[in-house]
């Protein structure tokens, strides 16, 4: 069963997301804040919004491919896969990037690809859409 929360942000990101591909990275930017990691990824130019922000918590893994300029680089391809601790099976490739235990939070498998390609699997997602 998918906890609610889960079901939440991934109908949001399934509404957000897609007008993303096309527009550029404006800010990667990776803090670590002791037990909540945090990357906030801000795209622009984007086909509804002027900024989409994207803010991933509890990261458990990160990579980012940079591209020749990271900045203003734009977004080919952008995916979303729920990775469910109740899931007795996850993606094989995303096997390898996290190791499960028990206590293990429901995780977002995130990736941004482009001449920049990020990949993301945290516990906690946050999408926002600004108008101005």
């Amino acid at each position: 069963m998918v906890d609610s929360t889960v079901a939440m942000t991934c109908e949001r990101a399934g509404a957000v997301l897609p007008h993303c591909v096309g527009g550029f990275l404006d800010i990667v930017a990776f803090a670590a804040l002791g037990e909540r990691d945090q990357l906030d990824i801000k795209i622009v130019q984007t086909g509804k919004w002027p900024m989409v922000s994207l803010l991933l918590e509890d990261v458990r893994h990160v990579t980012v491919d940079k591209g020749p300029d990271i900045e203003s680089s734009f977004i080919d391809e952008i995916t979303l896969i729920p990775l469910l601790r109740s899931a007795t099976t996850w993606p094989v490739e995303a096997d390898g990037l996290v190791t499960r235990f028990d206590g293990l939070p429901d995780l977002y498998w995130l990736r941004l690809v482009g001449p920049t390609t990020i990949t993301v699997i945290s516990a906690i997602m946050t999408i926002s859409t600004s108008l101005a």
